[in-house]
């Protein structure tokens, strides 16, 4: 059982492979001008696969992360619960194209923004070096502002692609990092 949590040590190469390999396949489209969904309104449908699939396997680890955490500890039901959250939102990334409400179901996937604030909090009483707290913090300020200066339209129309490889960097970067911090809390086995 303490593979559900390792797995998801893997997630910043289950995001960033597919959008980079997608995005070698479709002529004319730009990694740093353009988001990564956007892939998935093309008519390159090896290309879309790919993005699609990397969608979904990012999804599933963030929820077979959330499952393990519950497992493994019997606690940390709500950072688990967001978790599971976001990562039903990449599955729907996966799912339906950009443009769809469908495509990160509703906006759930929103709940990104407090999970490293949740992960601080319900990790106070454990034994983690203060590190992670200034690690998960930064990480959250970063993610807040990246995902609310989209909302309002201040993502900068010529890097939005750019400005979201680099706040993925800190969103799947950090999920590995707490997926990390939960593996070294399990008890050591024989």
């Amino acid at each position: 059982m303490r593979y559900l949590i390792k797995q998801a040590t893997l997630l910043p190469l289950l995001f960033f492979i597919p959008v980079f390999v997608a995005g070698f396949l479709v002529p004319d489209y730009d990694l740093i001008k353009q988001h990564g969904s956007e892939i998935t309104v093309t008519s390159f449908e090896t290309a879309k696969l790919i993005i699609n699939t990397g969608a979904i396997l990012t999804g599933l680890s963030c929820i077979i992360l959330a499952f393990g955490i519950i497992v493994n500890f019997k606690k940390y039901y709500v950072l688990s619960g967001l978790i599971a959250v976001f990562g039903v939102s990449m599955v729907s990334n996966g799912i339906y194209p950009m443009g769809t409400l469908m495509h990160g179901f509703y906006g759930i996937g929103l709940t990104l923004m407090i999970i490293p604030f949740i992960a601080c909090y319900e990790l106070k009483n454990e034994d983690v070096k203060k590190v992670f707290f200034k690690i998960s913090l930064i990480s959250g300020f970063i993610i807040f502002i990246y995902l609310w200066s989209m909302l309002v339209g201040l993502d900068p129309a010529n890097y939005r692609g750019l400005t979201q490889r680099l706040a993925s960097l800190f969103i799947f970067g950090w999920l590995a990092y707490l997926a990390f911090q939960f593996y070294k809390l399990l008890p050591v086995k024989d």
